[in-house]
């Protein structure tokens, strides 16, 4: 990979735009990075069993002081180990970001959203005009009195001379 990193990223790009390379592109990439951390975690490996094998004086017995040193010289290789895996996963997920803002996805995605709120909406309307006519109907029956069904009453309707009712 003696490339610049413009030429590469430039055929990273055009690789991105068509759908027959990008699987290409994603197995490539996430290969090589999968690849290189495999090799850090072998070489921290291969360190970390040599310098525990040092032993030093004044060191706790059973080796404890000598993995406890090991253990701190190969961090940085499984940092970077880490991070390759990390990157790997990045791969996947800008492939995937690049694939939703493709314009067909896009014009689909809007279209459904505006067929889930026109749907949404007339759902409510409905049960807006459903819970004004049950509201209506409770609060005016059509009980035989001179108003018609679903006109308000007032309450002197239910007290007046010719109702002489107490209680509820």
């Amino acid at each position: 990979m003696n490339k610049d990193i413009a030429t590469r990223v430039t055929t990273g790009v055009q690789a991105l735009a068509l759908p027959g390379q990008r699987e290409g592109w994603q197995a490539q990439h996430r290969g090589s990075l999968l690849n290189d951390a495999q090799t850090y975690d072998a070489l921290a490996d291969a360190i970390q069993a040599d310098l525990k094998a040092r032993r030093l004086d004044g060191d706790l017995p059973w080796g404890i002081s000598a993995a406890a040193r090991a253990r701190k010289r190969v961090k940085p290789l499984r940092a970077a180990a880490k991070a390759m895996r990390q990157a790997a996963k990045a791969i996947n997920g800008t492939v995937a970001a690049y694939e939703e803002t493709q314009p067909e996805v896009v014009l689909r995605r809007r279209e459904d959203k505006a067929l889930r709120k026109a749907q949404r909406k007339q759902q409510l309307g409905a049960a807006a005009h459903n819970s004004a006519q049950a509201t209506l109907q409770r609060l005016a029956p059509a009980d035989g009195d001179d108003a018609p069904a679903g006109q308000a009453k007032l309450l002197g309707d239910f007290f007046g001379p010719n109702n002489q009712r107490r209680g509820a």
